[in-house]
């Protein structure tokens, strides 16, 4: 029995954790426990909830009768540990069993590992567990790259993929027992109405990470851009055996800071440069694809029927959270538009698990070259079926017909009749052409509504 385990084992317990904030993230009905099973794999940023969305199943399971001693959490990311290796998860089922006798192997377990990529080849390890123990097996990871290659190589279609962000709107909502029905209420009273608006402007400064909701604002900034530093060093630098760190966390900082804005890798390259960091653009490539599997922040490409990866247009960046990118822009900076738009973003993220890559875009018509901020659709067959603007306002005539008249061309241009505007601090209303309607609606509204979802055809 390896002792370390042990206490790490005898440690835990759900009741350090209770009352648990439940998530909106659906894993479905928990498997009966046998060899072969399909693995749930939860990934996600660090700290955006992945360890407690576990303990959200494991509280389920005790709920509804399965006895603590079937069910071993364990997390892997654990200083004590020293390096972990198959032997370290080895001698985790036996110090389990060990710890647990009176649970036979006919009755089977629930596993939930926890970080399980910090184990140098898990992905052998896990495959071994998965055909030889009786289990029903969650995991979770702070890498996307769990879900491309190394689940693919190892698994082959035995494992369900889930993606956990931070804290949507909704969720945040949902917290205040007090304000949970308004996320359901269709109506909305004015009084409502302005709570929202107000939680919605929080929301924009504080962003989702659980961890920053009750900290005053320098704290949150300061805890916010700590995540940041972390997910460099441990998920990027370390991962990858980097040997430029400053590069990666100069290179981090410049991104975030251009939340919902085009990537220009030449720029930056020359900003570095100018700093006394010597790089190159395809070392700046490569660590902007890093970012991404580690979650820090997202590329969303121009819808083109082309889809050619030598593409020279420059995808625009949204970072996993817009509390996050507004912790580590520069003093002074608000961005509250772009980080709006960030988080109508995530939403699509999140109403689309299952979308393919590339449902969500980015848009420019072809008369004039107006952006549309979002096209969801499928740029294979290049049938975009909902067209998406955010601003800040509509309240000058000028920015009424600067939004709508790139809507109406993209509408025209696509044999779309119907189009969207979401206004970051503004009022319902309708406006209708020859071309069709577009529909105005408050962000705080929409972010509640079930019409964000977008289904993946």
């Amino acid at each position: 029995m390896n002792e370390t385990i042990a206490v790490i084992l005898q440690e835990f317990s759900l009741d350090l954790y209770r009352p648990i904030v439940p998530r909106d993230l659906d894993l479905g009905e928990p498997l009966v426990p046998r060899a072969g099973n399909l693995v749930k794999v939860v990934t996600g940023m660090r700290r955006s909830g992945k360890s407690y969305r576990l303990f959200q199943e494991m509280d389920a399971l005790v709920a509804s009768g399965v006895p603590e001693r079937r069910i071993c959490y364990f997390n892997f990311d654990d200083d004590r540990l020293g390096p972990v290796t198959p032997s370290t998860g080895d001698e985790l089922l036996e110090t389990f069993r060990y710890l647990n006798p009176e649970t036979s192997p006919e009755e089977g377990l629930y596993l939930f590992l926890d970080e399980l990529q910090e184990m140098d080849g898990w992905g052998r390890w896990l495959r071994r567990i998965v055909d030889t123990t009786r289990a029903t097996i969650y995991v979770t990871g702070s890498s996307s790259k769990m879900l491309s290659s190394e689940i693919s190589t190892e698994f082959r279609g035995r494992a369900l993929d889930f993606e956990l962000l931070p804290f949507s709107f909704g969720e945040i909502v949902s917290i205040d027992p007090s304000l949970a029905t308004y996320r359901s209420d269709p109506v909305h009273a004015p009084s409502h109405q302005a709570q929202l608006q107000a939680l919605l402007d929080a929301y924009l400064d504080k962003g989702g990470f659980p961890a920053v909701q009750d900290l005053p604002r320098p704290r949150a900034n300061a805890l916010l851009q700590s995540y940041a530093q972390r997910v460099v060093a441990k998920d990027v630098v370390e991962r990858h055996n980097l040997s430029r760190p400053r590069v990666a966390s100069a290179l981090a900082t410049r991104l975030l800071g251009l939340n919902a804005r085009q990537l220009s890798v030449r720029k930056i390259e020359n900003d570095l440069r100018s700093a006394g960091l010597a790089t190159g653009r395809g070392y700046l490539a490569g660590l902007v694809s890093y970012f991404e599997e580690a979650y820090l922040l997202f590329q969303v490409r121009e819808f083109s029927r082309a889809l050619s990866e030598t593409t020279t247009a420059q995808p625009k960046i949204y970072a996993i959270d817009p509390g996050l990118a507004l912790a580590n822009s520069r003093a002074g900076v608000s961005d509250r538009g772009q980080r709006l738009e960030d988080a109508v973003y995530l939403e699509l993220r999140r109403q689309n698990p299952s979308a393919r890559e590339g449902t969500i875009s980015t848009l420019h018509t072809r008369e004039h070259g107006y952006e549309i901020d979002f096209v969801i659709g499928n740029a294979l067959d290049d049938t975009p079926y909902r067209l998406i603007q955010v601003t800040e306002r509509m309240d000058e005539p000028e920015t009424v017909k600067r939004e709508t008249r790139a809507l109406w061309e993209a509408m025209r241009e696509s044999r779309l009749d119907e189009g969207l505007v979401i206004v970051g601090n503004g009022r319902e209303r309708t406006y209708e052409s020859e071309e069709g309607r577009i529909a105005q609606v408050p962000a705080w509204k929409w972010l509640l509504s079930s019409t964000a979802t977008i289904l993946d055809k």
